[in-house]
């Protein structure tokens, strides 16, 4: 008896502290190298924010995304939530773009449009300053490299019957492929689990959200316990994966839910940093 109150409390314990570490925001850094890079570029990573507050006008998040020193910022989706109310993502967006260009596709939480219909959503985003990549793709200059950056919408319409995904195949030859484009190429797709979609298309980044870092974690036995349309024990929960040529970062997002709490699963900004390669 004494031996399983001992375990349990352990285990209490355990999950108090994971829950605990979990509250600070991250940064979770990246180094990926290029030969159409001509000088190091930043990225910063926001996805999943939920309308998430972090503090009076949202000043600890923002003050984390200046320490970033990032050249452009990068928004998978689910910045708006279908619940919460949107006032905690309208004072993060009108004040990011002054840190930083920013880019932004949809997720599927905006889809949903119980509290903001989609369209509101993208007329809302842009008020702020932010480029919507609606299938759509924009080419940029930093310190002499030229990016193409790339989004789509997120395909909740049709995610949850569309089994052989042939409609979002049509999106992307909508928005074309990047094989051959000289240009290094950035896509901002929601899923991850719809990478091996994306990659077929020639990206040399693909940057999505959407899984919450599998919400629990076991550092150094389980990387994610379960994740929206990828199930228990996902493949992608968060981190850098290859997929065929393309890098995949996933962010584990800065979505904070008391009724679904983080588990040492630290709410992060990705940052990635892209080289040249020498010769």
């Amino acid at each position: 008896m004494k031996l399983a109150l001992l375990f349990l409390g352990l285990a209490a314990a355990y999950l108090l502290i994971g829950w605990l570490v979990s509250f600070p925001i991250r940064f979770r850094s990246y180094t990926l190298s290029s030969p159409k890079i001509k000088a190091p570029v930043r990225l910063a990573v926001v996805s999943d924010l939920h309308s998430t507050v972090y503090g009076p006008d949202q000043k600890r998040l923002l003050d984390k995304l200046r320490q970033s020193r990032c050249d452009l910022i990068l928004m998978p989706g689910d910045i708006i939530d279908d619940i919460k109310p949107l006032q905690g993502a309208e004072m993060f967006l009108d004040q990011v773009s002054a840190i930083a260009p920013c880019y932004y596709c949809t997720g599927n939480h905006e889809n949903i449009e119980t509290l903001i219909t989609l369209p509101e959503v993208k007329a809302r985003v842009r008020q702020a300053g932010i480029t919507v990549l609606d299938k759509t793709r924009e080419t940029i200059t930093i310190r002499g490299t030229k990016l193409t950056l790339c989004g789509v919408d997120d395909p909740r319409k049709y995610a949850y019957i569309d089994r052989d995904q042939q409609e979002e195949v049509q999106l992307m030859n909508e928005l074309g492929s990047m094989q051959d484009c000289p240009e290094y190429t950035i896509l901002l797709a929601h899923r991850p689990e719809r990478s091996p979609i994306y990659a077929q298309f020639g990206f040399d980044l693909i940057v999505s959200g959407h899984a919450h870092g599998g919400q629990v974690r076991i550092p150094g036995l389980i990387n994610g316990l379960f994740a929206p349309r990828q199930g228990w024990f996902p493949k992608r929960a968060g981190g850098l994966y290859r997929e065929q040529n393309s890098d995949l970062v996933v962010s584990r997002g800065l979505c904070q839910r008391w009724y679904l709490p983080r588990i040492y699963n630290p709410v992060e900004i990705p940052v990635i940093e892209i080289t040249p390669i020498l010769k």
